[in-house]
């Protein structure tokens, strides 16, 4: 019995032995592949910038140096919102690394429009380019940067969201809604200009001056009004409307603007839009005059107008002639 299990081991072992002469080996099996660093991902499967574009990302960096020594970064973060515009969610404020805060584009959407919030897709503004999403300026002339967001697309001077920065508290706060603001510093004035009236008839330039509490207070209102038309002639259109300044009622103003949302006295949005003679009360018109005598001749006259009480009283007439003109 022991020999024929020697035999069938001796068997076993000749079926593993090395092939015979001449007989091929089989080929050997390839490596397994190496997975692909990032870096070595052919281009023609990275993934599209249109893609990685479509997601919130930073549009658009800004130092805002502060009047302690300083220097904020604000981040504005959005994408393109269609094919045209682009738009900014929130702005990340950072101290070096640190950040600071987080602003909401919401935050002031829901402040001016209230309950129509949700129907004017607040969550984005809406830009022409990242470039333009957002500028920063001092609008209190304290030292400290403010910003503002371009609010959206119009064919009148483009509104902006403003934060101001309350040092107190060390965070920005919503303030107002401003068209074309620029801050004045010379004068310590901010000015905001619009179109208004019928087909654009009327321009419509607000000047805000600082008070005490970093918010800004209408002190007067220049318009210049294609509408009014002189008793002494015709409003003499070449050298443009007739400018009249009006200032808010004294002991119902100052009419104020933030911090802390919105004008306080009155609806910035109604304020100059075609209704000053319920809110403000007009002190000066400058009206060029054109008129045409009898025998066909023109004189060309600007005239200035002063009002006391609302009566007006003409207080000069100052004859125009054009320069360069035969």
């Amino acid at each position: 019995m022991r020999q024929l299990l020697f035999a069938l081991a001796l068997l076993l072992l000749s079926g593993c032995a090395a092939p015979a002469a001449g007989t091929p080996e089989p080929p050997p099996e390839a490596p397994a592949e190496e997975e692909l660093s990032v870096e070595e991902i052919p281009a023609e499967t990275e993934i599209p910038v249109e893609e990685v574009l479509s997601e919130d990302h930073v549009l658009l960096t800004l130092d805002a140096p502060l009047a302690d020594g300083r220097v904020l970064r604000l981040e504005a973060v959005g994408k393109p919102v269609d094919e045209f515009t682009v738009g900014v969610r929130e702005v990340r404020v950072y101290d070096g690394d640190a950040l600071l805060q987080t602003v909401s584009v919401f935050e002031a959407v829901e402040w001016e429009w209230g309950s129509a919030a949700d129907d004017l897709a607040g969550e984005y503004t809406s830009c022409w380019t990242p470039e333009e999403t957002m500028e920063v300026l001092d609008l209190n002339f304290d030292g400290n940067t403010d910003f503002g967001l371009f609010g959206w697309t119009a064919n009148n001077t483009i509104p902006y969201y403003y934060w101001l920065w309350n040092a107190g508290t060390g965070r920005y706060e919503y303030a107002f809604l401003l068209q074309g603001a620029e801050a004045h510093p010379e004068t310590k004035e901010v000015t905001s200009e619009y179109k208004s009236g019928s087909a654009g008839s009327q321009w419509i330039t607000k000047f805000y001056r600082p008070d005490e509490e970093g918010g800004l207070f209408l002190h007067r209102l220049e318009r210049i009004t294609l509408e009014y038309q002189p008793a002494s002639g015709s409003l003499d259109t070449d050298r443009g409307g007739a400018v009249e300044i009006w200032v808010p009622p004294e002991g119902d103003g100052p009419f104020r603007l933030g911090p802390g949302g919105g004008m306080e006295a009155v609806d910035s949005r109604a304020n100059g839009m075609g209704n000053l003679e319920d809110s403000m009360n007009l002190v000066r018109r400058e009206v060029p005059v054109c008129e045409v005598k009898e025998d066909g001749t023109v004189s060309r006259f600007t005239e200035i107008w002063e009002f006391w009480d609302g009566e007006g009283q003409l207080v000069e007439r100052k004859e125009y002639a054009y320069e360069n003109r035969p």
